[in-house]
């Protein structure tokens, strides 16, 4: 009537011992499997990662090279012209050197305005709003012959924009002043 009580305790044993395996079974694949594939994919990231940082590294004096290159040499084919500051003479004619620019790529001038803000500040700079209209290969040839006003610091904003059978142009021009 009364069983064994090692019996009893070697099934209870069994029990715990297999509740154990599985337990850790489990926590292998649940934890450390995933782990090990995680690492396993970072560690291939870090691989390409620095194929690409050592890429970087080796082109980085070409580039700065080419880049050099660029900022030393001037496009075939553009007028250029030696920089000179606006003087406040010139300031008053440099609006009818616009004109005059777009009547010989037949382009209408809208509107020329010079920023007063720029006027008044010492800033040494001087910013134009112009607004253009013509045919888009006319307006191409003016924007390079506005390369020539020996002033010209940079076109900070062209927007060109269609009306009827030809183009708008807007450009924000900034003039070295004194």
């Amino acid at each position: 009537m009364n069983k064994p009580v090692s019996s009893n305790l070697a099934a209870q044993s069994l029990t715990y011992v297999l509740i154990g395996g599985a337990g850790i079974v489990v926590f292998i694949f649940m934890i450390i499997l995933p782990y090990i594939r995680t690492a396993a994919e970072l560690d291939a990231d870090i691989i390409q990662l620095s194929a690409r940082i050592e890429e970087q590294r080796i082109l980085t004096p070409i580039f700065k090279n080419l880049l050099q290159q660029i900022k030393n040499s001037t496009p075939a084919g553009l007028p250029t012209a030696e920089m000179k500051k606006l003087t406040l003479g010139e300031m008053n004619s440099i609006s009818e050197l616009i004109r005059k620019m777009a009547r010989r790529h037949d382009l209408t001038v809208a509107e020329i305005t010079p920023d007063v803000d720029s006027i008044t500040k010492d800033s040494g700079h001087l910013l134009i709003n112009l607004i253009a209209v013509g045919k888009f290969f006319d307006l191409r040839k003016f924007i390079v012959d506005l390369g020539t006003i020996p002033s010209l610091e940079h076109i900070e904003a062209l927007k060109i924009s269609s009306i009827e059978d030809s183009r708008e142009v807007k450009l924000k021009i900034w003039l070295a002043q004194e």
